[in-house]
């Protein structure tokens, strides 16, 4: 057997999208360690990194389109720069199983797929027109929306085994594109091989002056919607002596002016270590109510041993953790207050342990168990 896997994000780049393209291609590279894979990526994200951990994969990079390409993009429906590629690919090698990192890929490939009899399997990380309608611009939205709801629409309906991140996101696409006869099965994300929850060394809270920490990329459209609803809407509901750090990448000029307005607030810009400082934090909050998908960075809060209150739409994906004393999600403000007066008298009358958090979370959150439920993927081509 022979795979064709295409990356859309780096995977060793920071945010979101990349951590869990790492996961994935370690997870599958797993389940299919008796298979030869050639996995197509951006030529710059091979620039000075080492890829000796992957002993069955061969890396081949892929250059830049051109710029009329990519202006053409509206009419032609290719986002991405591995079109031309993967039909070279597909011409000159025998592949049984071609692995899309993003529907936007698989949408615009998953016919060549088939009429090469290549299995197909896409890895939606989110539901990408939910996404791109909550992070364009209004042009954005008048050029590409209807390109990304066209080959999201057809990797659903085409491709022969979809992969969620969240339950959520797997019952929005039938919705939104109609029941697929192919297999849809909820991966969710997990810790990169070899990560533990054994991270730093903070066995207590600081219940002197407990602090708040919200992090991510703070440049964003749906995080800094998040944050400045936290700032206008939650922040009332925050004890006076409680600290609130602000880490992650670039926060907009805008945004830093605000935040000085509030006396127990801090941003931490651009950090080289974002899991050193969540894990000196004690309460990890995350109140983006925008876009689909996983929010990755509620796994820092968990792996570091802290509670987490979450908006509804940033618990997607975190359905194992409901009803356990550390893991509170809100809808509306007012929710929100009685979910962090909650955390803290748990934490002041110590029925919550940093440690037991670690050990729950690891459990749900383990490379090695996720690796096995993957393991379905395998059984559907390998009889």
């Amino acid at each position: 057997m022979r795979i064709l896997y295409i990356l859309r994000h780096n995977p060793w780049g920071i945010g979101g999208g990349c951590y869990a393209s790492r996961n994935y291609l370690e997870a599958f590279a797993e389940v299919f360690a008796d298979t030869q894979m050639d996995v197509l990526v951006c030529k710059e994200y091979l620039d000075g990194v080492n890829t000796d951990s992957f002993d069955n994969v061969t890396f081949i990079s892929v250059e830049p389109r051109g710029k009329l390409s990519r202006v053409m993009s509206p009419l032609t429906g290719i986002t991405h720069r591995f079109q031309d590629a993967a039909k070279q690919q597909m011409a000159t090698e025998l592949y049984d199983l071609c692995i899309f990192d993003h529907s936007c890929i698989a949408g615009t490939l998953v016919n060549d797929c088939k009429q090469k009899g290549i299995k197909t399997v896409v890895i939606n990380h989110n539901c990408e027109y939910e996404y791109s309608r909550d992070n364009s611009s209004v042009l954005g939205k008048i050029l590409l929306l209807p390109v990304v709801k066209r080959n999201e629409k057809r990797s659903f309906l085409r491709c022969d085994c979809n992969v969620f991140l969240t339950e959520e996101d797997m019952r929005t696409f039938p919705s939104l594109y109609g029941q697929s006869s192919t297999k849809s099965i909820v991966g969710g994300c997990f810790l990169q091989k070899g990560e533990t929850f054994a991270f730093g060394g903070h066995s207590e809270f600081n219940k002197d002056q407990l602090k708040i920490v919200i992090s991510g990329t703070i440049g964003n459209i749906q995080n800094l919607d998040g944050i400045n609803y936290f700032l206008d809407k939650l922040y009332r509901y925050v004890p006076s002596d409680m600290k609130i750090i602000i880490t992650g990448k670039n926060p907009t000029a805008e945004l830093t002016e605000k935040v000085k307005r509030y006396s127990n607030i801090e941003i931490i810009t651009n950090p080289k270590d974002i899991l050193s400082i969540v894990d000196e934090c004690d309460i990890f909050v995350c109140p983006t109510k925008l876009g689909g998908g996983m929010k990755l960075r509620v796994m820092d809060g968990l792996r570091c041993g802290l509670p987490v209150i979450a908006h509804d739409v940033s618990a997607r994906g975190y359905s194992a953790f409901f009803g356990e004393n550390f893991f509170e999600h809100f809808c509306i403000a007012e929710d929100f207050g009685k979910a962090l007066f909650n955390i803290i008298e748990r934490i002041e009358n110590g029925t919550i342990s940093r440690q037991a958090i670690k050990k729950i979370a690891a459990k749900h959150l383990d490379f090695d168990n996720s690796v096995k439920k993957l393991m379905a993927i395998r059984s559907l081509f390998i009889k």
